[in-house]
């Protein structure tokens, strides 16, 4: 990874990630201590589906049983997390674009030949880290709130839109979308019982 690019990392991470980490780790820790109360009846749920918005993953996040081992006309409630709710603005391309101009301003790196007609700054040319940035967070938190609970719950990560595959919370793997979780669990000694 190049300097610039280790430059920009640290800047997101501290301007955007760091300031939303308790409140994303307090909400999972609510989560894997059943705070929630996901269905009417007591039946213990052993694996959860946290979802992130696609467009912006830590404008919202939800969790709710996965649906490959319960019922979803079960489910009487879905976690939530706003982080406007937690005074925690959203921020868009414009911000991170600022950001990495900051960054780049900075360091010397003339960007002009990068930039619309508009002003606008194609930071792909110096830095493409940002999803991957917010997944690595939301898995560091979810690692974190398993730590302070010490749940046993099993978590996997999607998109709100499934574009971007399903990650294993605990392991950080990557599943393949060939394999379907119960497969992939079953791989790793995991039986757990299906309910539908």
């Amino acid at each position: 990874m190049g300097y610039i690019e280790t430059k920009i990392n640290e800047a997101f991470i501290t301007t955007f990630l760091l300031p939303r980490e308790k409140v994303v780790t307090d909400f999972l820790m609510n989560v894997l201590s059943s705070q929630y109360q996901f269905r009417e009846d007591d039946r213990k749920i052993e694996v959860i589906s946290l979802y992130y918005y696609a467009a912006n993953p830590l404008a919202f996040l939800f969790a709710l049983p996965n649906y490959e081992y319960y019922a979803p006309d079960k489910t009487t409630q879905i976690a939530e997390l706003h982080l406007k709710d937690h005074s925690l603005e959203d921020y868009s391309y414009f911000d991170v674009q600022e950001l990495c101009k900051t960054v780049l301003d900075e360091n010397n790196i003339d960007y002009s030949a990068y930039l619309d007609d508009e002003n606008h700054l194609d930071f792909a040319n110096y830095w493409e880290n940002q999803n991957g940035l917010e997944i690595d967070f939301i898995k560091n938190c979810w690692k974190n709130a398993k730590e302070n609970t010490r749940s046993k719950m099993i978590g996997f990560l999607e998109s709100s839109d499934n574009s971007a595959g399903i990650f294993d919370l605990d392991n950080g793997f990557e599943l393949p979308f060939e394999i379907e979780i119960d497969e992939y669990l079953k791989s790793r000694g995991f039986f757990i019982n299906k309910e539908i």
